[in-house]
């Protein structure tokens, strides 16, 4: 159906001006703008904090996960982390973390079994569905996010702190284990537990 970018009305389709303000018809409102990133070239979201592709950071507000009174220079394209100037390497354009330095790639996503790891995709699902977007929790590659002593044994899916409040809603209606959700602060990229008000490592909600 066609919309009018002035007024915002849905016509029929055929329609080519609106009959309101005479304004050519497009096909969608609202697209998502998209750019380049100056460094790999990848087309990315136009309001994405990094890059997805090489981990470059756009924004002066993300914080090193290492050091949160410095700014982010890069992301792990691995793991995720935060890094400041003086944190982890970039490799063939790409940032990696102290951790993940010699990782050629990032892992593919792989079909998981065991029983844990399928209640995390219940998880995933169940709150995919209430708009909350989340992933499921790998030792291997998110340890080093946790900022002193986490349920690491017990964790099943990484949350974004935007998304706390909808996720707690939904854990206390299925009596959900606190241990088994983890919320990773967007400033820093430090996995949290359920209690903390905010990020224990650099003090952002």
């Amino acid at each position: 159906m066609p919309f009018c970018p002035e007024c915002e009305c849905e016509y029929a389709p055929g329609v080519e001006k609106c009959p309101i303000c005479a304004t050519s018809l497009i096909d969608a409102l609202h697209e998502e703008s998209t750019w380049v990133c100056d460094e790999c070239k990848a087309e990315i979201p136009g309001d994405a904090p990094f890059c997805p592709v090489c981990g470059t950071v756009f924004i002066d507000d993300l914080r090193c996960l290492a050091h949160p009174a410095e700014p982010a220079h890069g992301r792990c394209v691995v793991c995720g982390q935060h890094l400041c100037a003086d944190c982890g390497s970039r490799r063939l354009g790409r940032y990696f973390c102290e951790r993940h330095g010699f990782e050629e790639k990032p892992p593919e996503e792989e079909i998981l079994y065991r029983a844990e790891d399928r209640e995390a995709l219940n998880y995933r699902r169940a709150l995919a569905q209430r708009g909350v977007e989340c992933r499921v929790f790998s030792a291997d590659q998110d340890t080093g996010l946790i900022i002193g002593k986490g349920p690491i044994e017990t964790a099943r899916i990484i949350v974004p702190s935007k998304y706390r409040e909808p996720a707690r809603k939904w854990m206390e209606s299925r009596s959900i284990d606190d241990g088994h959700v983890l919320f990773q602060c967007e400033r820093c990229s430090a996995l949290n537990g359920f209690d903390t008000g905010g990020c224990a490592n650099c003090g952002g909600r």
